[in-house]
């Protein structure tokens, strides 16, 4: 037991960490497409004055 496989360690360790970070819900970057919503956000406009 005097030799220990750091490798091993390390190796394990991050794997837990990693799935941690994956499971645990800790925070996460969302993307969003801006040019996507904004269009989006004209054709309810434009839709809202063909109704009216």
């Amino acid at each position: 037991m005097r030799l220990i496989d750091w490798t091993m360690i390390w190796f394990v360790s991050s794997t837990l960490l990693h799935e941690y970070w994956l499971l645990s819900g800790l925070p996460r970057i969302y993307y969003w497409d801006v040019k996507r919503q904004h269009l989006n956000k004209l054709n309810e406009d434009d839709d809202e004055r063909r109704i009216a």
